[in-house]
């Protein structure tokens, strides 16, 4: 199983550290960031929130885009159209 695409990717405060205890390959890895200094929400990393706006608990810390990630943010947006298409939404 592959997971979609997210905002996380696109940022230049992403970190990951192993995970020992991971149930799935998807689990291997724990995301965090300054914002999230022990696990990135699933809301957001899996979810698909657009960290550009604030979330409960971020800090005020939100998406920074890193250099180079313009392709990984254009396949997040992508993603999130496809699926509020999907459902019917707009925006």
């Amino acid at each position: 199983m592959r997971r979609r695409p997210n905002i996380c990717d696109a940022c230049v405060r992403l970190q990951k550290r192993s995970n020992p205890d991971a149930p799935t390959s998807l689990d291997r890895w724990i995301p965090y960031c300054e914002a999230f200094p022990e696990r990135i929400p699933d809301e957001i990393y899996r979810g698909g929130f657009d960290h550009r706006g604030p979330y409960e608990g971020d800090r005020g810390i939100l998406f920074e885009l890193r250099p180079g990630g313009e392709r990984m943010l254009a396949a997040y947006e992508s993603s999130i159209a496809r699926r509020n298409a999907a459902s019917g939404e707009s925006g």
